[in-house]
């Protein structure tokens, strides 16, 4: 190899030190230029979702409920009365109940009636199901029934009162809004039922009562419906709803969303809980108390709270559960089948609430 030839490979090689040089030299500027808008970026998402999730109202108009409930009478109060009867209703309200919970389903010659099972049996003994009977053909609700979650308790209705026959019969929606016409109520729309839909926001309509009502479903394709069906009923928000919110809360992105749900509705694991999951695989039990770990937050319930949101939870049953959901979640109100101990907790208990 001659000089010159040595002399170039020798250019070459320090030309291509300084290319490599220079590029990593610009690689570096770029990965930190990328390094600090990233981090600046992240630092505006974290300091900004902090401050809206305590002060939504910066962004989000907050909402006013037409109404707020504390004692909420699940089934109209099923461990007190027969549950899903205006018997039940009759006396939930005589004890401090703030707005009924219930469920509904057609029968045959399309009737909306507050029933919770599809089926007769479990209420009645009767072999079929409300579907397939005509309203004036359904059997009346026994007078002692077994409490849902545990059989070995016997709810009893007064049976030397000859006047509770007739509030034990399987009530219409109709029915109720008559009797109840100031009363708060919430609905559960058990089945994918165009049909009931319809039925359920014309009485609705009909009674005047949009603005204490309250209707949804677990299903988010029935509660899709529902707010097509009728936009003016507040509407709680579905499992898929809630399961959003949860998963929006723990990334930060809550405080920035708008939500659609007039309410939040989901469950704190208690005594009724525990009785209906004995049975079931362990792996399971820790998934659901995984599931109730992520989705009852304190923090989260205050944000929905501070945008006019409720916070109602189910299904809680004695003093311990009231205290945990009141004090340590700060919910709005809570859903019961015993509104009596219920009432009786909040009259001794005094609680800061946000709605």
């Amino acid at each position: 190899m001659s000089l010159d030839e040595f002399l170039l490979l020798i250019l070459i090689h320090t030309q291509l030190r300084r290319l490599l040089i220079n590029d990593f030299l610009l690689f570096q500027i770029l990965f930190m230029s990328l390094l600090v808008v990233c981090t600046t970026v992240a630092t505006v998402y974290a300091i900004s979702s902090f401050v809206l999730l305590r002060k939504p109202h910066l962004i989000h108009r907050r909402r006013r409920p037409a109404f707020i409930a504390r004692n909420i009478a699940h089934r109209g109060g099923a461990a007190e009365s027969i549950e899903n009867s205006l018997l039940a209703f009759d006396k939930g309200l005589a004890h401090g109940v703030e707005m009924l919970e219930l469920d509904c389903h057609l029968t045959k010659d399309q009737q909306a009636v507050v029933h919770h099972d599809a089926s007769l049996q479990r209420t009645t003994d009767h072999l079929g199901y409300i579907k397939d009977i005509e309203y004036d053909k359904l059997p009346r609700i026994n007078s002692k029934i077994h409490l849902y979650y545990n059989s070995d308790i016997t709810i009893s209705s007064d049976n030397n009162n000859t006047s509770n026959d007739d509030l034990l019969r399987i009530p219409l929606l109709k029915a109720v809004f008559e009797r109840y016409p100031t009363t708060p109520i919430n609905i559960d729309i058990k089945i994918n039922d165009d049909e009931l839909i319809k039925q359920v926001s014309n009485l609705v309509q009909q009674h005047q009562r949009e603005h204490i009502t309250l209707w949804g479903s677990f299903s988010h394709t029935i509660c899709r419906k529902l707010t097509i069906q009728n936009p003016r009923i507040i509407r709680f928000c579905s499992l898929k709803e809630a399961a959003g919110i949860v998963f929006a809360y723990w990334i930060g992105l809550l405080p920035f969303l708008p939500l659609t749900p007039g309410a939040f509705e989901v469950p704190i694991p208690g005594e009724v809980f525990q009785k209906i999951t004995e049975q079931i695989n362990w792996k399971y039990r820790i998934i659901f108390y995984l599931l109730e770990r992520a989705l009852n937050n304190k923090s989260m319930f205050a944000h929905l709270q501070r945008r006019g949101i409720p916070v109602y939870v189910w299904i809680l049953n004695n003093d311990q559960e009231f205290q945990y959901a009141f004090t340590k979640m700060g919910v709005t109100g809570v859903m019961t089948d015993y509104p009596t101990r219920l009432q009786k907790y909040l009259a001794t208990n005094q609680h800061e609430f946000l709605l």
